[in-house]
């Protein structure tokens, strides 16, 4: 429906303009025509009254009016004038009067008695007692002194012929020609929007669970392929969003499950076999284990949620990067002790460098990669923490490790939320999945970046840019 409305409306806008141009082109040429008839009309009467005064009037106006006006009517036949010619006495009166094909007699109007008397000749079209004719006034001077009114008159009779075969001509062409490019137009406009029909029908057929269809392209690069394929870049980027959510709401559902089923099971247990206090109690202590490991996984879920919503709200303060990576290089160490790793910090600066940030978030942020160094790294292994400023006012931190390392196709992945690499990553060692989500989340709010490059039994190294004028934007 909306398509053939589309094509309605196109069809209409098109026939109205349609319309409106004939009818201007037609205006045009109707005036312009007219204009022009008359222009000839004018230009022969100019030439008979031209005629009438210079070759005889002027010449015979010694004679007597009755003469003048016998040589004149003999010359009007060897020049086989067409128009009437009329002339007056200064007084208005006809002195004689000469018929053309048409007879009739020349009006003397009030409009050409004032232009006589100011001595310009006047053309005008006025009815007579038979005829609408043509006619111009034109006084002839002797002297300075008016001496005769030379009035020749034409029937426009073939003028306005002409005209209204033009006009009528034009009120039946014009409708007919409206029609066949109104239909034309209609079909055309059918033509074009056909893509759209077809976008429209495959896009209907789109569902959450069909995301994996696409609109079809042709090898036209038209506006309506352009359409298509931003569409479809836009169901791709859907598709992927899509299965992230449902891969995400599995994993989630899946780690809340596993300490619920524990804090259940252990429960259970503890009401049907329990014996002592400290029994109950052992029970307990577990059970708190468990729900604080949910609760970090709410906590972090909420972060990231915040993160995915544009809305971590960040603390920005001017700090310390420097102390913040003693403070960093403290904790890696007393980490490190159980199993012996060896923690390293350069400090490749001339001076304290200071940022604008969170630093809560910032000490979060590094805290995670140097938690998950240690953890992946075989005891008596190195942790390498490295800060150096770069040439744009950034501070370029890295944090190595010669650990287990990361798989090559493992790498584009590692960010995921609760994304597995394989069993070295899994909750028995304390972590919820969501720490290297986090990381990336708290580094994009402060307009930073990330990067990570490992190799296999090498070790890791993951570098974080930050800006030290603070967050963009």
């Amino acid at each position: 429906m909306f398509s053939r409305s589309v094509r309605l409306r196109m069809t209409t806008w098109y026939c109205l303009t349609l319309a409106a141009v004939l009818a201007a082109v037609s205006l045009f040429w109707y005036v312009a025509l007219s204009n022009n008839l008359l222009l000839h009309l004018d230009e022969g009467l100019q030439e008979t009254a031209r005629t009438a005064e210079l070759g005889h009037v002027y010449e015979q106006q010694i004679l007597v009016p009755e003469q003048a006006c016998s040589i004149l009517e003999l010359y009007s036949y060897t020049q086989d004038w067409s128009a009437s010619l009329q002339l007056r006495a200064p007084n208005g009166d006809v002195a004689c009067q000469i018929m053309g094909d048409v007879t009739f007699n020349i009006p003397y109007s009030a409009d050409a008695r004032r232009q006589v008397r100011i001595g310009t000749p006047l053309f005008e079209t006025l009815p007579t007692e038979t005829i609408e004719a043509r006619i111009l006034t034109e006084p002839v001077f002797r002297d300075g002194r008016l001496a005769w009114i030379i009035q020749v008159g034409i029937s426009v009779e073939q003028v306005n012929h002409t005209l209204d075969d033009l006009r009528t001509t034009s009120l039946f062409i014009t409708p007919l020609v409206i029609l066949l490019l109104s239909a034309s137009g209609w079909l055309l406009a059918g033509r074009v929007l056909n893509p759209v029909v077809n976008i429209t029908e495959t896009a209907q057929r789109i569902t959450a669970e069909k995301l994996n269809r696409r609109l079809p392209v042709s090898a036209h690069d038209d506006e309506f392929n352009r359409l298509s394929r931003t569409i479809n870049s836009m169901l791709g980027r859907l598709e992927e969003s899509f299965r992230r959510i449902r891969q995400f709401s599995g994993d989630a559902s899946h780690e809340l499950r596993t300490p619920l089923a524990i804090i259940k099971g252990e429960t259970e247990v503890a009401l049907r076999w329990a014996k002592s206090e400290e029994e109950l109690r052992q029970t307990l202590e577990s059970n708190l284990e468990e729900i604080n490991i949910m609760e970090r996984i709410v906590t972090d879920l909420l972060s990231l949620a915040r993160s995915d919503a544009g809305e971590m709200r960040l603390n920005i303060n001017e700090f310390s990067l420097s102390d913040l990576l003693q403070d960093i290089y403290m904790h890696a160490r007393t980490l490190a002790e159980r199993d012996k790793h060896e923690v390293h910090l350069h400090l490749l600066v001339d001076s304290e460098i200071r940022i604008h940030g969170d630093q809560i978030q910032v000490y979060r942020l590094l805290l995670n990669i140097v938690n998950n160094a240690i953890k992946y790294t075989p005891a008596g292994g190195a942790i390498d923490i490295t800060m150096q400023l770069r040439h744009n006012n950034r501070a370029l931190i890295t944090i190595s490790d010669n650990g287990v390392g990361i798989d090559e196709e493992h790498l584009p992945h590692i960010f995921e939320r609760f994304y597995r690499v394989d069993a070295s990553r899994n909750r028995d060692q304390g972590g919820t999945g969501l720490g290297l989500a986090i990381v990336k989340a708290i580094v994009a709010a402060h307009s930073g970046e990330l990067t990570v490059t490992s190799s296999i039994g090498k070790g890791t190294t993951f570098a974080i840019t930050l800006p030290l004028e603070g967050p963009q934007g």
